[in-house]
């Protein structure tokens, strides 16, 4: 009896979801380089620089072209809506152990919605206080709307530790489904 497979993440989306994820796995790795010279095996703080700017870029550009495919491809559907938020305690209560299914959803649930729409809004920020540590006096209007240089530094420093966090959350939680999860970013099938 064989499987019926059911297409889950399209190209444009499994594209885009390992862009995001290598850019920002580069992004953490030259920026703690950058915050701490000599370290995570750049030689240099151009060569970290340059890198992070490249990376940047492709985080930026990728961001913005999966949430225009969020609305428009997807229809809406990965966006979470104030009907979600009666979901979010089944699925907090299942990844907690303390309930042994999964509620019924399409095709993410509350929590993942919820927590990749979030993710959008630090992505941008993170990137608006990149901008303000890089060229501060340029966008002097939004160094004060960030408190000032120092608060952007600490700011975007802490997003960062925010983006550790939840590349382990992402990688247990994905894993504790089983290594076929994996295999739908990647093929972007899984088993029906």
């Amino acid at each position: 009896m064989s499987e019926k497979r059911v297409l889950k993440h399209d190209i444009f989306e499994r594209i885009t979801h390992w862009v995001l994820a290598f850019s920002v796995i580069i992004l953490i790795v030259s920026g703690l380089s950058i915050r701490y010279p000599g370290s995570f095996g750049f030689k240099t703080m151009n060569g970290a620089r340059y890198i992070h700017f490249i990376f940047m870029y492709a985080l930026i550009f990728s961001t913005l072209f999966h949430i225009y495919h969020s609305f428009v491809a997807e229809f809406k559907n990965d966006i979470f809506k104030p009907s979600d938020i009666k979901g979010l305690g089944p699925v907090i209560k299942y990844y907690l152990f303390l309930s042994d299914t999964l509620p019924p959803h399409e095709k993410y649930n509350a929590l993942q919605k919820l927590t990749y729409n979030l993710l959008w809004i630090l992505i941008i920020l993170q990137a608006l206080t990149g901008i303000v540590l890089y060229v501060p006096l340029k966008f002097e209007g939004l160094t004060l709307l960030f408190g000032g240089l120092m608060s952007a530094r600490v700011l975007h420093d802490f997003l960062t530790y925010i983006f550790i966090a939840f590349i382990i959350s992402h990688l247990y939680l994905v894993l504790s489904e089983g290594v076929s999860s994996v295999w739908t970013m990647i093929t972007g099938y899984n088993s029906g």
